[in-house]
């Protein structure tokens, strides 16, 4: 059986070659079919309800990114396949309104992904072979004053299952990358669609090696947010051809309060189904839009929710993560927290900032926190911060007790544990510095920074409330031996 590995298609290749001249290039050669296997789990081997999925998702869209592991994948510049150690993957997943077989006509016309992706132009059909297609791309990315440019050849495959995969097979600014679609049907005009992949950016050319380490935070987001919003453009396909079907749209005006999108507020809630997310990798949630009226402006805000299963009960996480002073260690991008009290003021200052390059840019941020001793902290922050209006909360939902895998209740069983959610979602504020309100022309601008500060939450804050823990046991024991002496 042959099998193509789906090539990020908007993940970033920069190149020199002139656009015109590459494409009667690749006319010209004839690029032979590969033999290849998804390297990687494949989303229905994940033993997820796709159902549980769709409602936990509520019309948004949820971003995987694995634990590292180890594969074998082809290589498109030794043209074999090479092994890989400790890399990531990435799942993306969402309901798209359409019948699941014109999703895949969608996905295997690549003469028309440029129609689905704000980065590629001028995608072609070079040629097909049964359900074996090669195809070729040109993928731009303007980042401000710098334009990267950068064309690839890819093979696509359909599967017997009706799935497609596509590999990179020749050019590309990596050596290695792939994609996979996932099709599960929930009705006939409902489907919950599944992309993955990863590319080998160790392999990167030194431009684009470049854009990604200028601040790793931010170039780790960037090939999650390719794979966003490419399903967003599918999704949003969908919905012309289908408007009658389509998921209504939320016109509704939310305050900064009532806007908050709480986990529990969804009545599909499966804190199990839930839980094995997050036993994958780190989980965020890209809610649906909101428009938040603020001072007489309205704004289209999309907020995103990194959520993690902690093993202990609510009561222990709670004073530590609803305390601001924390997330400089659990997040790179936190320099520091003053308090209200510090600040003389009733809201503290968040000092966020990365670098980019040799450049260091500050974030300033001056949060006002409510409702901090409970279950549901919100905060939302001063009008002079970077970033203005933005708001977010932080809530902790405990595990059923006596919970089993499938759901079902046994009282001999031992406590499961918190789901926490640590959501933002806002824009650049008019105080911000010349230099951050650049970063309104950076690609996927409306939701870059609250995605890249949700994904560090996501990936460490779990783990960080674990390790604080055991330290506190163990300086408490140590207390207790000395106490005794």
């Amino acid at each position: 059986m042959r099998i193509i590995n789906c090539a990020p298609i908007k993940f970033f290749f920069p190149t020199l070659i002139l656009l015109i001249s590459a494409f009667n290039v690749q006319s010209a050669i004839d690029y032979p079919l590969v033999e290849w296997t998804v390297p990687s789990a494949k989303f229905a081997d994940l033993n997820l309800d796709s159902q549980k999925i769709a409602d936990l998702a509520q019309g948004g869209q949820f971003l995987i990114v694995s634990y590292p592991q180890d594969f074998t994948s082809w290589n498109a510049r030794t043209k074999k396949n090479q092994d890989f150690k400790n890399q990531k993957v990435i799942y993306a997943a969402t309901v798209i309104d359409a019948p699941a077989d014109e999703i895949r006509e969608m996905v295997w016309d690549m003469g028309s992904q440029g129609d689905y992706s704000p980065l590629l132009s001028k995608t072609k059909n070079i040629r097909t072979e049964g359900n074996s297609r090669i195809a070729s791309m040109n993928q731009i990315i303007k980042l401000t004053i710098i334009k990267l440019n950068s064309d690839f050849v890819v093979q696509i495959d359909k599967l017997d299952n009706g799935d497609i995969g596509m590999v990179l097979i020749d050019e590309g600014d990596v050596e290695s990358l792939y994609q996979y679609w996932e099709f599960f049907p929930l009705d006939d005009n409902k489907t919950l669609t599944v992309l993955s992949g990863w590319q080998d950016t160790d392999s990167a050319s030194f431009m684009y090696k470049t854009v990604l380490e200028a601040e790793p935070s931010i170039g780790k987001v960037f090939p999650v947010l390719t794979m966003y919003e490419r399903l967003v453009q599918f999704k949003n396909e969908a919905a012309k051809r289908h408007p009658e079907i389509a998921q209504q749209v939320d016109n509704k005006h939310y305050d900064i309060r009532s806007i908050n999108g709480y986990l529990s507020d969804n009545d599909g809630l499966d804190l199990q189904e839930l839980k094995k997310l997050t036993q994958l990798g780190s989980i965020q949630l890209y809610q649906t839009s909101r428009i938040l009226s603020y001072k007489d402006e309205l704004h289209d805000i999309i907020q995103v929710t990194a959520i993690a299963h902690v093993p202990l009960a609510k009561e222990t996480i709670r004073p530590l993560l609803n305390d601001f002073s924390s997330v400089p260690e659990y997040n790179d991008l936190t320099r520091g927290w003053l308090t209200p009290k510090t600040m003389g003021e009733d809201w503290g200052h968040l000092q966020i900032g990365a670098n980019i390059g040799p450049i260091f840019i500050p974030v300033e941020i001056y949060p006002v926190l409510e409702n901090q001793n409970s279950d549901k902290m919100n905060f939302y922050v001063s009008d002079h911060s970077y970033m203005s209006p933005l708001f977010g909360h932080i809530e902790h939902i405990e595990m059923p007790s006596g919970s089993s895998q499938n759901g079902a209740v046994d009282d001999g069983a031992v406590e499961n544990g918190t789901i926490v959610e640590w959501t933002i979602g806002g824009v650049i504020g008019p105080d911000a510095s010349f230099i951050f309100k650049m970063a309104r022309y950076l690609p996927f601008h409306d939701v870059l920074i609250v995605a890249a500060y949700a994904m560090l939450c996501a990936e460490n804050m779990g783990d960080w409330v674990e390790q604080r823990v055991a330290q506190d046991v163990a300086k408490l024991e140590v207390q207790k031996v000395a106490d005794t002496f």
